[in-house]
């Protein structure tokens, strides 16, 4: 009498793991050669036989690891499943938070209500704090708002004064620092026609090469005291008698109330010094 063996099904009786084990062993496999068909690793693989499901990822990956095993050994998945569904139920996890003192419960109702409350209350904290910097409350708002803003630097703008044209100019009577270069000295009487001691004389100089010059009045008051360049002209008009002490005298033509005055007799070392009445 022939037989054809037929695969044995699954026992109601054994966990879905030690199922698996059992029936691979009558088709002869290793735990190595079902790990390289599944893709599993062999610790996996030796896991789920042995039903240590809390050494591997999760219900999900157990139930994926049955289902995979079951169609390489040509059974039935479903009765495993379903012993597996038995079986492994993980445990549930109680999150009391009233030991902490926080006002958590697990009603779905009352739950939202709280958690709805901390939102607005965690609302008004956050509005109080903003308005409360706005307002300068805070320490560090009122430092900050009582320093007093940073000054702008006035820089006064550089007046530039034009060059000094060709043409004859009237140099007014401005006070200035006397000549540092020249050392004072009496200064001879220029024999020059004019109207009588007092009034005021007009003094033009015409400049060949750069000069200095300084023009005093009667009250002793500077007139002019500058460089004056090559090729240049000053016109002064003061209160006489006039004093005048001119650098390089032999470059610079005088004329004193439009007549002509010859500095080479006033000329020591090239610096000219004379009063004119």
């Amino acid at each position: 009498m022939n037989e054809t063996a037929e695969p044995s099904a699954p026992s109601a009786s054994a966990g879905p793991g030690r199922t698996l084990a059992r029936l691979r062993a009558e088709r002869q496999l290793s735990i190595a050669d079902v790990a390289q068909r599944l893709k599993y690793g062999v610790r996996q693989i030796e896991a789920l036989e042995a039903e240590e499901f809390d050494k591997l990822p999760g219900g999900t990956f157990v139930r994926g690891m049955v289902r995979g095993y079951a169609k390489l050994l040509d059974t039935d998945p479903q009765p495993l499943l379903d012993e597996l569904d038995r079986r492994y139920v993980p445990g549930e996890i109680d999150l009391d938070l009233r030991d902490k003192g926080i006002p958590f419960v697990h009603s779905g109702k009352r739950g939202t209500r709280v958690y709805l409350a901390l939102s607005v209350l965690a609302l008004v904290v956050v509005a109080g704090i903003l308005y409360e910097w706005r307002a300068g409350t805070f320490p560090w708002a009122r430092f900050e708002s009582n320093a007093p803003p940073p000054q702008k630097e006035s820089r006064a703008r550089p007046v530039v004064q034009p060059a000094a044209p060709r043409a004859e100019m009237e140099v007014p009577a401005a006070p200035a620092a006397p000549s540092a270069g020249v050392a004072e000295a009496p200064a001879a009487q220029a024999q020059q026609p004019s109207g009588g001691p007092g009034g005021e004389g007009r003094i033009r100089l015409e400049f060949d090469r750069e000069s200095w010059v300084e023009i005093r009045d009667r009250d002793g008051k500077t007139l002019m005291s500058q460089l004056n360049p090559a090729g240049s002209r000053r016109v002064v008009i003061g209160l006489r008698p006039l004093s005048l002490v001119i650098g390089s005298g032999a470059a610079v033509r005088l004329t004193y109330n439009d007549k002509p005055v010859d500095l080479k007799p006033y000329i020591q070392i090239e610096v000219a010094r004379l009063t004119l009445n």
